[in-house]
């Protein structure tokens, strides 16, 4: 099982800026180590562990014990302080300190450090919550390396990768930097296959590869997701989590992409594994045939590198935002809309795509998650009940056509490509609105809002399975607390 680190943007420049100094002076001598400490969530599933950085605590002068250009030890009194707020909130931690003088590649623990670790880590794991996890992390110039302590076979196992997210100094919307324990040469080996051969003239051989390498939730299988999920599988990705309760129905053959009429009755996860089967025999297919709402959802889409939002309403929209910041997953989320109005037959058509990168804003800052709508959506089936019986939650059908669902659809894929690949010449848009009338995508830019209570500064951002989202799924009391504005 593969172990991992993950840190927004922000927080790994504020990280860095603060072990890699330059000297005070501008001059070439040595300046001394620094130390930090990362207060972090956890992301456990089946296949790996993710560390999630929640924020950083820079060590000052009067935080160590010794320090030099050689070697760096923390007041006990500190470390301290630093496990209290770990075991009384259930947070993990990791230390770092930095080589400064370590450049180019194969930056690794020294001696030094490795006697320190082997002494120090078993213990005060201990004082960590049981769940919790504590790693030790060395950053050079140019290349770093990681380590966790394992309670449960009492040994030092490497971390494999650090994730950055969002873009940093290299102009990536996502970073991997394979620690120097855990590089294996042949994860940059290995031919492309031929039919993605005219693909590799665009993204390059290790462009294509790292498509392989991911993987990825569709979340809603309906007219967008169905397109979304046979593109991915057309543009190579290695493993797709499908995520729809429904079955197929006459009424949705309009606009489901490759169904077909005698497909009416069977579920659409199994409709678009098998479909995929036979378009790319080797991605790796999970169907899971319930909400997103439920436990067995959940962990599948936590378990993935990336989050397709495919759905049609607010419920499930707040729940796949709360997956992207709590366990730092980009979450490309869309929707497509036909208003119709008045007796002329008036009507706007279009869509939008989100890329909500964790630590760049959400969708709830940004206003596009409506919470007395996802209250209604995600309440338990008697609250639903009784608030339609008052006027609540009732809405006509909305029309919906195959060509605007496609046109969205690859607006959304394209957003997979360049932030896998071409985000170095390709910047990442926040927020595309296509307007199906005039034929044109706008390109929106938006800032996040410090203050949002789920990616602001005091929200939720990397609290992981510490904090697990959870939809009640029944309710008791008669009447039941109303939800309507």
């Amino acid at each position: 099982m593969s172990i991992e680190i993950v840190f927004p943007v922000g927080l790994w420049d504020e990280l860095n800026r603060h072990l890699l100094r330059a000297p005070k002076d501008g001059s070439d001598h040595l300046v001394d180590e620094q130390m930090a400490f990362v207060i972090a969530g956890i992301n456990r599933s089946d296949s790996r562990i993710r560390i999630l950085a929640h924020e950083i605590h820079t060590a000052k002068p009067e935080h160590l014990f010794r320090q030099s250009p050689a070697a760096i030890a923390p007041r006990m009194e500190y470390v301290a302080s630093m496990l209290a707020r770990c075991r009384r909130d259930g947070w993990s931690l990791i230390e770092v300190h930095s080589h400064p003088f370590a450049s180019g590649r194969g930056t690794t623990f020294s001696s030094i450090d490795w006697r320190n670790d082997r002494r120090t880590m078993p213990p005060t794991s201990g004082f960590l919550p049981d769940v919790a996890m504590y790693a030790s992390m060395v950053i050079g110039q140019e290349s770093l390396d990681a380590h966790v302590y394992e309670r449960s076979t009492n040994s030092i196992v490497p971390v494999t990768n650090i994730y950055v997210l969002g873009r940093g100094a290299n102009n990536r919307a996502i970073t991997s930097i394979p620690t120097t324990s855990g590089f294996n040469g042949n994860y940059h080996a290995g031919s492309v296959e031929e039919r993605h051969q005219r693909q590799e003239l665009l993204f390059g051989g290790e462009g294509q590869r790292m498509l392989s390498r991911a993987a990825i939730a569709v979340v809603g299988l309906g007219g967008l997701g169905s397109f979304v999920a046979l593109e991915l599988a057309y543009l190579g990705i290695g493993r797709l989590v499908l995520i729809d309760p429904d079955c197929v129905e006459k009424s949705n053959l309009n606009r489901l992409m490759g169904a077909k009429s005698t497909d009416i009755g069977r579920k659409k996860v199994e409709v678009y594994r098998d479909l995929i089967g036979a378009i790319a025999p080797g991605t790796q297919i999970a169907a899971v045939d319930s909400s997103i709402a439920s436990e067995e959802a959940l962990n599948y889409a936590k378990d993935c590198d990336l989050l397709m939002g495919c759905v049609d309403n607010h419920g499930a929209r707040l729940i796949l935002n709360h997956l992207a910041i709590r366990y730092l997953l980009p979450l490309i989320d869309a929707g497509t809309g036909i208003r119709l109005s008045g007796v002329k037959r008036s009507f706007a058509m279009g869509g939008q795509v989100h890329v909500v990168i964790p630590g760049t804003g959400c969708l709830e800052c940004r206003g596009f998650i409506d919470a007395s709508k996802a209250a209604f959506e995600l309440a338990p089936p008697d609250i639903r009940g009784y608030e339609r019986e008052h006027g609540y939650g009732t809405q006509q059908v909305a029309p919906s056509v195959v060509f605007l669902n496609g046109v969205v659809a690859s607006l959304q894929v394209a957003e997979i490509a360049y932030l896998l690949n071409l985000s170095e010449l390709i910047p990442v848009i926040p927020l595309n609105i296509y307007d199906a009338i005039k034929r044109n995508v706008i390109a929106v830019s938006i800032k996040d809002y410090k203050a949002c209570p789920t990616c602001g500064v005091d929200g939720v951002q990397g609290v992981g399975d510490l904090a697990p989202i959870h939809v009640p799924i029944a309710s008791a009391g008669k009447p039941p607390p109303s939800i309507a504005r």
